[in-house]
């Protein structure tokens, strides 16, 4: 008989980040992380991670606690993915499918890493018996931030490309198209010949003016044109993608209707999620059966923690039809737990640790228990 779950938990972690640092849509000030924790009654215990982006975590956390835990409670493993299903298919008449998501990417994560635990193998091979084992990380900043000047734009991405990055991201569109098109070539001019930008402009853009910027670049040292557009333009991304813009879109986006969208009518060169917002590691499954025999590549998303970004790396260590995974420089919450293992012969590819699941656990001194299934719901200091 599978495993059933015990006991649930959810704990929360907030990273003061000052208000210094922001993107052309948002100053960051306190950016808050959601876990889930599951424990089966063989005493193993599997987490996930909730996209929570930049709200205080309540609404999320009174969310699971109400309308998503108490069906999962009891549970076997093999019962965890219908459940999921009949949630989803409910939430037609709730309109709460964005919060749903988040929710059970949690749950999701949590319940991979308890199957892998159980088969005594990393995440990344009980998802899959074909992948390479590691995944290709691109390096994530350049931000815009008080008194950040061009050169300090410089030494960041150069800084980059000495940890042997290839490919690194950094904001566009806060600022005039010129002056923005110039903080790119900057960053460009001192990265090696062989390295490439991804450049995010964060949905601030029509496709006029995204097309102006990209087109005063060189488009040769641009991997890709992430969010140039708003979300639902898709007019726009296809007139981007036929003139040669290599558009990623679109981050936190969770509707399959719009994925198939994406790719089969905006023909976007990636199509950029983030597993934590997107139902888990099962929702990366289903994305990367809708891009196959496409031209369309999955790219991972990860601005949260260690634990998003362990499931991203052993999603694409499974599947080669995932092109790269973000590793952030500015979120990096329990970034020092990390165990990865670099690939000697390419030094921008990494593998998780060879041990069972996801291979991290949460340093519990630094998040707080909002609440366990059996205990009283809501302590004071929810975050």
């Amino acid at each position: 008989m599978a495993p059933k779950i015990a006991q649930i938990s959810v704990r929360t972690h907030c990273n003061h980040l000052g208000g210094k640092i922001w993107n052309p849509a948002i100053r960051w000030t306190d950016k808050y992380a959601v876990f889930v924790s599951l424990k089966d009654d063989a005493g193993y215990t599997g987490i996930g991670e909730c996209w929570c982006f930049d709200a205080a975590p309540d609404a999320l956390v009174a969310y699971l606690r109400t309308e998503v835990i108490p069906h999962f409670c009891g549970a076997t493993l093999d019962d965890i993915a219908d459940i999921s299903s009949t949630l989803f298919e409910k939430a037609t008449l709730t309109a709460r499918h964005g919060i749903l998501a988040s929710a059970l990417a949690g749950i999701d994560i949590a319940a991979w890493d308890l199957k892998a635990k159980h088969q005594d193998t990393p995440i990344w091979k009980s998802l899959s018996d074909v992948g390479t084992g590691d995944a290709l990380l691109y390096a994530s900043g350049g931000l815009y931030g008080e008194g950040k000047s061009v050169n300090d734009l410089r030494d960041e991405m150069a800084g980059h490309a000495k940890r042997g990055f290839r490919l690194s991201k950094m904001k566009v569109g806060a600022q005039s198209i010129g002056t923005d098109a110039d903080r790119v070539t900057a960053a460009l001019s001192v990265l090696p010949a062989d390295a490439k930008l991804i450049i995010d402009g964060v949905y601030s853009y029509s496709s006029d003016d995204a097309l102006r910027i990209f087109d005063a670049l060189p488009q040769e040292r641009i991997e890709a044109f992430q969010s140039p557009t708003k979300a639902w333009d898709y007019a726009g991304m296809v007139r981007l993608s036929k003139a040669g813009v290599p558009v990623m879109a679109t981050e936190a986006e969770y509707r399959p209707e719009l994925h198939a969208k994406l790719v089969e009518d905006a023909h976007v060169a990636f199509l950029q999620i983030a597993p934590i917002a997107n139902g888990g590691l099962s929702g990366v499954i289903d994305l990367a059966g809708l891009v196959a025999d496409t031209p369309t590549r999955l790219s991972l998303e990860v601005s949260s923690t260690a634990v998003a970004l362990m499931a991203a790396i052993h999603a694409a260590a499974a599947d080669p039809k995932i092109a790269h995974v973000e590793y952030h420089s500015i979120h990096t919450v329990f970034f020092e737990a990390l165990q990865l293992h670099k690939n000697a012969a390419d030094q921008c590819r990494f593998s998780p640790p060879n041990r069972p699941g996801l291979g991290i656990s949460l340093p519990n001194a630094d998040v707080s228990v909002a609440f366990e299934t059996g205990s009283i719901p809501f302590p004071k200091d929810v975050a």
